[in-house]
């Protein structure tokens, strides 16, 4: 997911124009060149914004109370950033097009 826009293009453009080549004299044939790691435009995981606590709660967020004076009466919320763990990789339910992948998409206007 690291990848530039123009590496990407590269990626997808190259196994098309390889398909093509042209003889010397002039004519186009299909070449029979097979790619070994094809540019798929669809994104399929993503990583996970939230996090577990000790306890197994799954949340954005955590936070704990802290009392601030000896009686008990101020209390104060505190966030807690300590103890968590990541969510990890998500299974996205429909693949979604990859953000640096270099195409225009539109709706064409009803003539």
């Amino acid at each position: 997911m690291g990848q530039t826009a123009s590496n990407v293009a590269k990626k997808v453009v190259t196994p098309i124009t390889s398909l093509y080549s042209q003889n010397n004299n002039g004519s186009t044939e299909i070449c029979k060149r097979t790619v070994k790691h094809p540019v798929i435009p669809y994104v399929f995981k993503r990583r996970g914004s939230m996090y577990f606590d000790e306890d197994g709660d799954l949340a954005h967020e955590f936070y704990e109370e802290v009392f601030l004076d000896r009686m008990g009466k101020k209390r104060m919320m505190r966030k807690q950033e300590r103890n968590l763990i990541a969510q990890g990789e998500i299974e996205l339910p429909f693949p979604r097009l990859h953000v640096d992948f270099p195409i225009v998409i539109c709706e064409a206007p009803d003539l």
